[in-house]
């Protein structure tokens, strides 16, 4: 079940910087540094994160790979969702660590960006952290998962009726 599923998340992930972020954000202060420093690497997430030369483009791959399982949702490729979500998240989690070092930043330059993004109202810095804790999480993963490939595939469609 749902409990069952989650558990498994934080087993799986239970040495990942996401899971030690959002211990972070519910249960600890800033740190000790200039958070308004961080101000335009949490913009800079949140563009690496939506846009086609970021993230997407990890996204896209994704589904080219794995495209046969994600057509459309099937209980017969239960067991082999696990397996590509616990792929994702840890290509997700080295993704972001590339991030991070791109930007010269550590977890804990993370863990005060996410912090600054619940803090500021910022809605799409708020859509970015939901989005990167539901990688954590099974049961939402695999519901947003279908959503994004549904969005793709629509924005593909659009694209060649304009042609």
């Amino acid at each position: 079940g749902e409990t069952q599923g989650m558990a498994e998340a934080q087993v799986a992930l239970s040495t990942s910087s996401f899971v030690l972020a959002w211990s972070w954000l519910q249960y600890r202060g800033a740190p000790a540094m200039e958070v308004e420093q961080l101000r335009p690497h949490a913009e800079r997430l949140k563009e690496w994160l939506l846009c086609e030369e970021g993230f997407g483009a990890t996204l896209n791959v994704f589904f080219v790979e794995n495209k046969d399982y994600f057509d459309s949702y099937s209980e017969e490729h239960a067991l082999h969702y696990t397996t590509l979500w616990r792929m994702f998240a840890d290509k997700f989690e080295g993704e972001v660590q590339g991030w991070l070092s791109d930007e010269g930043l550590t977890e804990e330059h993370l863990e005060a960006i996410l912090k600054l993004g619940r803090e500021g109202g910022d809605p799409d810095i708020e859509l970015v952290i939901d989005t990167m804790m539901q990688v954590l999480e099974y049961d939402k993963w695999i519901k947003n998962i279908f959503e994004i490939k549904q969005r793709i595939a629509k924005r593909r469609i659009v694209r060649a009726k304009r042609k």
